[in-house]
């Protein structure tokens, strides 16, 4: 049986969101179906990359060319491409695709119809920006039912959703929390998170230690505001988290605006609920005192921490249903959903 060629428009050597999920695609296709090209970008420091794999290479101190290149060669070169990297895929490339009628997809990792996630349309410089690049790509899909139900906003999706995984080896820990003492925040440390209502929070509760682990421009107010008990973490790698997890009995994500963020199959990998706000489907996927809780603001939050202080066993509970939900959601599993996706469309 002739292999599928599949390029996959990310650079897997590089931690972000969505080079974390092409790398993830990479792994776990079936290579007995498809060929598999990728993006890696030239550093010195050594990377255990898949061999199965092969990787078209982006020199850093040529980034536009290169770049541009690398991405040429992958579209030509496969049978369908996945883009996920909007803001690194040449439009230019995009075009001499639809010329030579070459098959693509992407994915929005959020609901560009919320007035709150305006940072996308932002990126792109105007929403005329933004329609005009995503008008170049016939097949777009949303990551959540929330999302690819927000069609209004000139943008095409479809329907069915294409659901990222989470590799569920690197963080799995089948431990049962039995009493709330630690409550973490990963992310970027940017406005849109609500770090300050989480410092807010965590002067509520001075015997919890509450912490916070990201990078970003509220770093230094974040210093100058926290309470004792808030604990922030400075220049971790990605590959720490894992062993900080261990000792996390909630994770809280505060923002109103989110596509599905990846840090909550995370958590839930390790037993660790979730708290977050009910503003972009999260509802869908969580299962308030089931798995997770899914609130409307502060005081919501405050209360249900002030429950699962005072009944333990809601917590183990909850901690018990996240493990659960992250098996859905393991690559293993998600994976074939996207290879039968990835079948139609060649």
């Amino acid at each position: 049986m002739k292999k599928k060629k599949i390029f996959l428009g990310a650079y897997v050597n590089i931690n972000n969101a969505q080079n974390i999920n092409c790398k993830a695609l990479a792994t776990y296709l079936d290579k007995e179906k498809y060929l598999i090209k990728t993006l890696k970008v030239a550093v010195k420091e050594p990377q255990q990359l898949n061999s199965e794999i092969t990787y078209i290479t982006v020199f850093k101190h040529l980034y536009i060319l290169s770049n541009f290149f690398a991405f040429l060669y992958g579209i030509m070169w496969s049978d369908l491409s996945y883009l996920p990297k909007h803001h690194s895929t040449p439009i230019l490339v995009l075009k001499i695709a639809k010329i030579f009628n070459k098959k693509i997809f992407t994915t929005i990792e959020g609901n560009i119809c919320d007035s709150n996630y305006k940072s996308m349309i932002d990126s792109f410089g105007s929403k005329q920006k933004m329609l005009k690049y995503f008008s170049l790509i016939p097949n777009i899909y949303g990551i959540t039912n929330h999302i690819s139900s927000n069609t209004n906003c000139g943008i095409h999706l479809h329907k069915k959703p294409l659901f990222l995984g989470v590799d569920r080896k690197i963080f799995d820990s089948d431990r049962k929390v039995k009493k709330l003492r630690n409550i973490i925040f990963i992310g970027s440390l940017i406005k849109r998170k609500r770090i300050f209502e989480l410092l807010e929070i965590a002067k509520e509760f001075k015997n919890l230690n509450f912490h916070i682990v990201g990078s970003g421009p509220l770093k230094s107010d974040i210093l100058k505001f926290s309470s004792k008990n808030v604990i922030l973490y400075d220049h971790i790698n990605n590959n720490e988290i894992p062993n900080i997890l261990l000792n996390m009995d909630l994770n809280i994500l505060l923002s109103r605006s989110e596509g599905f963020p990846k840090v909550i199959l995370e958590a839930a990998s390790a037993s660790i609920p979730s708290i977050v706000y009910n503003n972009y489907g999260m509802q869908e996927i969580i299962k308030t005192n089931r798995n997770g809780f899914v609130l409307k603001n502060k005081k919501e939050v405050i209360e249900k921490i002030h429950e699962l202080i005072r009944f333990p066993k809601l917590l183990y509970d909850n901690s018990m249903g996240a493990y659960e939900l992250s098996k859905d959601f393991d690559w293993n599993s998600q994976i074939k959903e996207w290879e039968l996706e990835i079948d139609l469309l060649i």
